[in-house]
């Protein structure tokens, strides 16, 4: 392979006066076009206690406009056979219209609307605070659930990524209309924000559009910088039991400090990552535990690149009686890794699910729209679609072999146990002490 990929036209990017970036791309396939706002801010500035105060207010601004009720909003997009969406996400807060191409200029101009002049409708703000509490409340009957939203404010405490995006029950019952509104004014800035344009629109067309639609947006606060680093606290590693005697199995969550988005590792460590629990069954961890050792039907791993170090989470379940089995075998595994970076096969393998895959992902607008916001949000270069395929192919078994000896830290671990803990805090505690944690 080349030393870069050109099988994509080039990304364009503009800046407005007001700072708003407009960053896109030609797609001539089909007669579609995806347009996204993209505020650079997200959960990870949620006020404190307030978790879910960014996924709501995307939402929120969906629900109608100064000029237009939700009815009358929902009619104009359906009208033109289009489609929105809103969701808060860790570092962003997005709305992304998509429709016929030769619509784009009405497109725009509604999401601008959408965006610029917000109307924060009472009554809509309250039926879906309570629609997603109720839903919350419901998901807590899974014990999944239960162990993915408890094993954040186990491991960050406090600290910004320390909540889960959406909430919980009780940060949206002190959600107020008025933090919606604080947070656009205080954390949505176009110095902050940029719109992504991928589908059938020329350049210049885009351009003038945005410039016509968005000038006009120039709030007065400055926005406060973005949160991007490590938190001074995180849970000591170490095994916590949160005791569920109605339950037959554990649901276990075993994780780590991982690396920002902008590491330079990014790429052997998603190879690394593969080999050890992110291939499916091609994994370390699947082979040994599921295949041999027949300890649960699925396990896996997963670096969370954010823009501040996220966490790197291991997630599997097992019969309680298993449990203290379950997480020495991971621990197991995890030393081998990081011992030996994986075999040459399996970082070949690695290399050839990656290489092979990519393309896949970039075959509709909304797929390559999703590329460019990353690119935008952690400003990896106007260039890294061309050359995500090369950098993959570039890491040699001794890089691998670095990286894993440096990112996988078993002795580092900290571990969520959800389950009985008369079925298996005896065998827990064979491994090291575990700290029970109250179930109130």
């Amino acid at each position: 392979m080349s030393a870069r990929d050109d099988f994509l036209p080039e990304i364009y990017a503009h800046t407005l006066a007001t700072g708003l970036r407009l960053v896109g791309l030609e797609y001539s396939r089909t007669p579609w076009v995806s347009i996204t706002f993209m505020a650079k801010r997200g959960a990870e500035a949620d006020p404190v206690g307030k978790g879910g105060t960014a996924d709501c207010l995307a939402e929120c601004l969906t629900l109608g406009t100064r000029h237009r009720d939700q009815l009358e909003l929902a009619l104009a997009v359906e009208g033109r056979g289009a489609m929105l969406k809103a969701h808060g996400s860790w570092d962003h807060t997005t709305i992304t219209l998509e429709g016929l191409a030769e619509d784009f200029g009405e497109l725009m101009a509604l999401l601008a609307e959408i965006v610029l002049e917000p109307g924060f409708p009472e009554e809509e703000f309250f039926l879906l605070r309570e629609r997603r509490r109720a839903e919350l409340q419901h998901a807590l009957d899974d014990p999944r659930e239960v162990a993915n939203r408890t094993y954040l404010p186990l491991f960050f405490g406090d600290s910004p990524y320390g909540h889960p995006v959406d909430g919980c029950p009780e940060s949206l019952a002190a959600l107020q209309l008025e933090d919606l509104r604080t947070f656009f004014q205080t954390q949505c800035h176009p110095r902050e924000s940029s719109l992504v344009i991928v589908g059938m629109v020329p350049e210049a067309v885009a351009l003038s559009t945005v410039q016509e639609c968005w000038s006009t947006w120039n709030p007065p606060l400055a926005l406060p910088p973005a949160w991007q680093e490590a938190p001074k606290t995180l849970a000591p590693p170490g095994i916590y039991l949160w005791d569920r005697p109605d339950l037959t199995q554990s649901e276990i969550r075993c994780g780590h400090l991982g690396p920002p988005r902008r590491t330079p590792d990014f790429f052997a460590l998603r190879l690394v990552n593969y080999i050890f629990g992110g291939g499916g069954f091609s994994s370390r961890l699947m082979m040994r535990i599921r295949a041999e050792k027949g300890l649960t039907y699925g396990i896996r791993s997963q670096f969370h690149f954010r823009r501040a170090p996220g966490p790197f989470i291991i997630s599997t379940f097992t019969p309680a009686a298993h449990t203290a089995t379950m997480i020495q075998e991971i621990k197991d595994v995890m030393t081998e890794v990081k011992a030996s970076g994986g075999t040459a096969a399996e970082l070949a393998d690695a290399q050839s699910y990656y290489v092979g895959s990519f393309p896949l992902g970039l075959e509709t607008p909304g797929g390559l729209a999703q590329q460019i916001k990353n690119i935008e949000l952690y400003d990896l270069g106007l260039d890294y679609l061309n050359l995500y395929r090369p950098r993959i192919l570039a890491v040699g078994h001794q890089e691998a072999q670095r990286v894993a000896q440096h990112y996988l830290q078993p002795e580092e671990l900290v571990i969520l146990v959800v389950g009985p803990a008369d079925g298996c805090r005896e065998g827990l505690a064979k491994i090291g002490p575990v700290t029970l944690l109250p179930t109130e």
